[in-house]
């Protein structure tokens, strides 16, 4: 447990507006730049394919659906938006070169896709993102979904702690209030608890939504046995057996040690870490879905603030990395069925 633990704070972004809208890391534009720059004699379009072909992201062959014993399948220059397409020489059907990957159905070129995908990375706004590359807001939606749908997926794959680690548990936004007053025009509508794993540099977490304040209109002794409930089920949930659970003032969790009985075994620098700065990745990202909370009920968006939760710390325990993302799609699209869109 290291009291310099730090977590990603985008100091390293640029932003060239030549080529995106947003701010964004050196190597994220590199790696983009490679995928959908222009050398060579062959059409953009041309050499795009054959650089997702080579990364993973769309397939170096494919099976034709006829199956004859004469069916080859080539591809070949065509008059469609990749410019190219699967054909078979034996019976002569043709197949999408974006079959069987992430990029089939989406009404949108493959270079506005990967622009797309790098605006996720970046946490861009989706809409001006989407104006900026020409993309229809339908699409830029359906593409910003479908990698949030992944990024849950693989989040909830990771467990905190484990034999020997130290999991904090804090209840947002409870903790900033203890420190000063809510001062902001929008008002905290969920409350979050929030998990960090002090044994990953940067700060590995969790962070999840109290659905159980939804059905609160009291504070009597029930609802806080119902309080009690929900956080045991998300503790347990999200950390591996043997993790030593500490939990803040505003957690009610009976089981865990107390805050203090950590932090008087410290010396005054990492007592700070564990009370402040441990937190601050994730309380900006909580300070961050209030956006999500304008003008809607508890209830409409408490959905929406946990998908973002999600896919944002897919995000920073990636270091927002474009390559990871990629090689995440490539995976999950190889093995899905060629005559579907995978999901």
């Amino acid at each position: 447990m290291e009291a310099d633990s730090t977590t990603n704070d985008g100091s390293s972004k640029i932003n060239d507006i030549d080529i995106v809208p947003f701010p964004t890391s050196k190597g994220n534009l590199q790696l983009f730049t490679e995928l959908t720059g222009s050398s060579g004699n062959k059409n953009l379009e041309s050499q795009i394919v054959e650089r997702l072909q080579t990364f993973g992201l769309l397939p170096s062959s494919v099976r034709c659906p006829s199956n004859k014993p004469d069916c080859q399948i080539v591809c070949k220059a065509a008059r469609v938006i990749d410019r190219v397409q699967w054909h078979c020489e034996g019976c002569g059907k043709r197949q999408p070169v974006r079959i069987s990957s992430f990029f089939l159905r989406l009404q949108c070129s493959l270079q506005q896709a990967l622009q797309m995908m790098l605006a996720w990375c970046e946490d861009a706004d989706c809409y001006h993102a989407a104006e900026y590359f020409g993309v229809k807001q339908k699409v830029a939606t359906m593409i910003y979904d479908k990698l949030d749908e992944l990024a849950v997926k693989e989040q909830s794959k990771s467990l905190l702690g484990g034999e020997n680690s130290v999991v904090l548990a804090e209840m947002y936004p409870d903790c900033l209030n203890r420190l000063s007053p809510d001062t902001t025009d929008q008002a905290h509508v969920h409350r979050i608890l929030m998990l960090a794993d002090t044994n990953h540099i940067p700060t590995a977490y969790k962070l999840h939504v109290i659905r159980d304040d939804l059905k609160k209109q009291s504070t009597g002794p029930h609802n806080h046995q119902s309080l009690q409930a929900e956080i045991a089920e998300l503790v347990l949930s999200a950390t591996a057996p043997g993790s030593l659970l500490v939990a803040g003032e505003g957690v009610a969790l009976p089981d865990a040690a107390c805050l203090q009985q950590l932090t008087q075994h410290c010396d005054l620098d990492m007592q700070h870490f564990l009370t402040t700065r441990i937190w601050r990745q994730a309380v900006t990202l909580c300070n961050a879905s209030r956006d999500l909370c304008s003008g809607a009920g508890p209830g409409a968006c408490a959905g929406a603030v946990q998908r973002y939760l999600d896919a944002a710390l897919f995000r920073v325990s990636r270091g927002g990395c474009y390559r990871g993302l990629l090689n995440l799609v490539a995976a999950y699209y190889k093995d899905c069925d060629e005559y579907s869109d995978g999901a």
